[in-house]
């Protein structure tokens, strides 16, 4: 008797031919992170917290920051060492709400853009076309980022709810450059 599973293609939204895989909520989250070892949470505006326990559990998940795209590119590169084999990557741009976004997340796309092209600039560049994309949003748009945050229908809607000097507040946290590293990756499920 033949396996199944060995015989079946995989699923293409997966992603799974690609060391660096790109996809938006927590549905893209779970779509492309069942066979990574790293997953890059991009909110730019980070009005609702990181879905951690929602991601599969091995996963290690970085909180993401545009002023800290190098800093987690490094850390897939030590990752994959102490691995020592091919560590593959999801970035995922959370959107709003998280399990199934409305609308177009310009502000976390530009952010996973920002981590994808750092992962490239180290070496790390079978990139999906999903996650090419994304970085070249990000290259064409790298000096209009904070605008893009701001001009955004999630940077408006922040500002209508919250009122105008949380812009000022969701862009500083953008530009930290403190890796924020939620769960580390595990061996074990």
């Amino acid at each position: 008797m033949t396996d199944r599973a060995s015989t079946e293609p995989a699923d293409p939204a997966t992603q799974d031919r690609y060391q660096v895989r790109f996809d938006v909520g927590l549905d893209g989250a779970r779509r492309i992170g069942g066979s990574a070892h790293l997953l890059v949470w991009c909110d730019a505006i980070a009005t609702e917290q990181v879905p951690v326990d929602a991601l599969p559990h091995r996963l290690e998940v970085v909180d993401a920051r545009l002023g800290a795209a190098s800093a987690i590119a490094q850390r897939l590169l030590a990752l994959q060492v102490a691995r020592g084999e091919r560590t593959m990557v999801a970035v995922v741009a959370a959107g709003s709400p998280l399990e199934s976004p409305d609308g177009f997340p310009v502000g976390d796309v530009l952010l996973a853009g920002a981590v994808i092209d750092a992962l490239g600039a180290v070496g790390i560049d079978a990139t999906s076309p999903e996650a090419a994309a994304a970085a070249a949003a990000f290259q064409g748009l790298r000096g209009a980022v904070g605008h893009m945050l701001t001009a955004s229908v999630a940077g408006r809607a922040l500002a209508e709810s919250q009122g105008a000097d949380a812009l000022p507040a969701a862009r500083a946290r953008l530009e930290e450059s403190a890796l924020v590293i939620l769960r580390e990756f595990s061996h074990s499920a």
